[in-house]
């Protein structure tokens, strides 16, 4: 640790205490080089994880951003809230297992529909029609095509 006083990296560390959460240390210093004494504390730095848009904008992950959409596409579906939370966290668990700080909103939403697909296909449907955009009722027929050929 750097002395704030003449720029010593030697030191010595005199005291450590954790606080009552456990989320901080912090550690009283003496420089060796000039005996002045200063404190420190640590603190766990969380990873954020950052996802750019289609427009270009970058905006923090928001694991409730993607529940509330997956909510609206399986409105009066047999779906439960824990089905929902349970996809919001395994897409961040996955992308914090990857090292994936920074992702794409086209790559969760790949995600989502995978997960909707395998769970319940009205509520799949639901989300690709917002999510691809679709213009009108042919769009929706081509994808029910899809599906029941799959």
């Amino acid at each position: 640790m750097k002395c704030p006083k003449c720029g010593s990296l030697e030191d010595k560390v005199l005291e450590t205490r954790q606080s009552k959460d456990g989320m901080v240390i912090k550690r009283r210093r003496e420089c060796l080089a000039c005996g002045y004494r200063y404190t420190t504390y640590e603190r766990i730095e969380e990873e954020t994880i950052k996802v750019i848009k289609k427009d270009g904008r970058t905006e923090p992950f928001n694991k409730d951003k993607i529940a509330n959409g997956i909510k609206l596409a399986s409105k009066s579906r047999p779906i439960l809230e824990e089905q929902i939370r349970n996809i919001a966290e395994e897409i961040e668990r996955y992308l914090l297992d990857e090292g994936k700080l920074t992702t794409t909103s086209y790559e969760i939403g790949e995600f989502v529909k995978e997960r909707l697909k395998k769970l319940d296909k009205v509520a799949y449907l639901r989300f690709l029609s917002v999510y691809e955009d679709f213009k009108d009722v042919e769009d929706f027929e081509e994808k029910i095509r899809q599906i029941k050929k799959e």
